[in-house]
């Protein structure tokens, strides 16, 4: 018997009020990714799958680390719902800090090259960095891989929208690698990780940084107009992703 075809899941460019309860705001923590050249990236798999997927997209090129949840407007994330606030940050703080003195974090090398496809969003794959951005996606409290749940795994990886249709999810893949999306290889160093904040009613919507952890000294610095406080208000080495950013 044959297997089934994998195909895609269509996604609904809409406000999911019934997942944000309300909440403002969701919080993740990524690493950036907004190079002009994956900028340019990104935008040629649009193209190329344009009839595919939601005609909007306008997250800046990450790759996520871990997922932080729900935030509302105060600081203290006391507010009915909220998943995410200052006390949460502090500790992620604190991991972060525990890992780097470790040994087990300092700033490291990306490679993007090719592309690859889950059933809801097509992106550009990791080919050299996926170890490390792993330990850091460990120390935010991910699964470790013995206790993952079966069929799911941690996959480091730059997105490049939303499918609007179902299709074969082979199909989708295979005219994007015949266009020679993300055929040269990208690389950049990550010298800091971002905490990040999006709108929960635009499900395509901007990223906004909210600080950043510093790799080489430890230290992390809320960004101008941050929602949290943090250890430090100074600005660290990595330009804010406000409405865009490109590392140094």
């Amino acid at each position: 018997m044959r297997s089934p075809v994998s195909t895609t899941l269509p996604c609904a460019d809409r406000d999911f009020a019934e997942w944000h309860r309300g909440r403002p705001w969701c919080a993740v923590w990524v690493a950036c990714a907004d190079l002009p050249e994956v900028a340019a990236a990104v935008a040629h798999g649009r193209r190329v799958l344009a009839q595919a997927l939601l005609p909007r997209y306008a997250r800046q090129p990450h790759i996520t680390l871990a997922y932080r949840g729900l935030c509302g407007g105060g600081q203290d994330g006391a507010e009915d719902g909220v998943e995410f606030g200052r006390a949460r940050l502090l500790a992620d703080i604190a991991r972060l800090g525990t890992c780097l003195r470790a040994g087990s974090g300092a700033p490291f090398a990306v490679q993007l090259q090719g592309v690859e496809s889950f059933t809801t969003v097509p992106y550009l794959a990791v080919r050299a960095g996926a170890s490390a951005l792993a330990r850091w996606h460990a120390a935010l409290g991910g699964v470790p891989d013995g206790e993952l749940q079966a069929g799911w795994r941690y996959v480091p990886h730059v997105t490049l929208g939303h499918y609007a249709v179902a299709m074969p999810l082979g199909q989708a893949v295979a005219r994007l690698r015949a266009a020679g999306v993300a055929g040269q290889a990208m690389c950049f160093e990550v010298r800091a990780l971002a905490l990040v904040r999006y709108a929960t009613q635009d499900i395509a919507g901007p990223l906004q940084a909210e600080g950043f952890f510093d790799l080489q000294t430890g230290r992390y610095a809320a960004a101008p107009g941050a929602l949290f406080g943090g250890e430090d208000q100074a600005t660290v080495s990595c330009t804010p992703m406000l409405p865009r950013v490109a590392l140094e």
